[in-house]
């Protein structure tokens, strides 16, 4: 695998307009030394191992990572690095393939070559216009990927609950370093339902004790004959925030 995968992709314009400019650069360093240890491992690098070998021991040498959403840790405490493990993941699905579109490529840019020799003087509007519309294409498909991104907080809110509540768990997500993807949106939906406590109740109970996830045991299930109003201002005064 080794061989197979001697680099990974790197984006310059992501690393200049990504929250990673925010940090200092050792911070930077560290992220790359980081990345370099991920990918040889491909994609498996405990936490522990990573504060051991990158960070010298020093369990805060990460947090401003974490603090930026650079990086994140699963449930198996296992480092994740969202772009590399895109690639690792593509790579397992279209290996075969990206070794013809190589041949199929250098065939063509050999073709190309010997044309252009053929032809130093003539000038191949033709050429220049399908490589423009590749182009184009390439670019669409990169903005058509970004937009059909997870999106943890719009789904939160999409499902009904409540603004402020939404970001008060966000931070306490963030601090016990929770990954925010679509498989633990899922479950915490499923565990939501399967309680059947007004939906901001559970959410507000997630935020006063400090839970990144919720299982439907952790709180009385709601009887059909009973129910749980909340209203915003109680909300707002469980968590210690005035209404403006």
């Amino acid at each position: 695998m080794a061989k197979e995968l001697p680099y990974f992709k790197f984006e310059p314009n992501e690393w200049e307009n990504g929250n990673i400019q925010m940090l200092s650069r050792e911070d930077k360093g560290l992220f790359i030394d980081l990345c370099c240890m991920y990918w040889s491992r491909l994609g498996d690098l405990p936490y522990r191992l990573a504060i051991q070998k990158v960070c010298g021991g020093n369990a805060n040498a990460l947090n401003p990572l974490f603090e930026d959403d650079i990086i994140s840790v699963d449930e198996n405490d296992i480092i994740v690095i969202s772009f590399l493990q895109e690639q690792l993941s593509e790579f397992s699905n279209i290996s075969n393939q990206n070794s013809k579109n190589a041949k199929d490529g250098w065939e063509k840019r050999r073709k190309q070559k010997e044309l252009s020799e053929r032809n130093a003087n003539a000038y191949d509007s033709q050429s220049e216009s399908d490589a423009i519309r590749e182009d184009k294409r390439r670019e669409d498909e990169i903005k058509e990927k970004n937009n059909n991104k997870f999106d943890f907080k719009k789904s939160l809110l999409s499902f009904g609950f409540d603004s402020i509540l939404v970001d008060e768990w966000l931070k306490v997500r963030r601090v016990k370093k929770a990954v925010n993807s679509e498989i633990a949106f899922n479950g915490f939906i499923r565990e939501v339902n399967l309680n059947g406590q007004d939906i901001n109740f559970i959410l507000q109970k997630c935020v006063e004790k400090g839970w990144r996830s919720f299982e439907s045991d952790w709180l009385p299930k709601q009887n059909n004959n009973t129910s749980v109003t909340i209203t915003l201002d109680d909300k707002l005064q469980s968590l210690g925030i005035k209404r403006k």
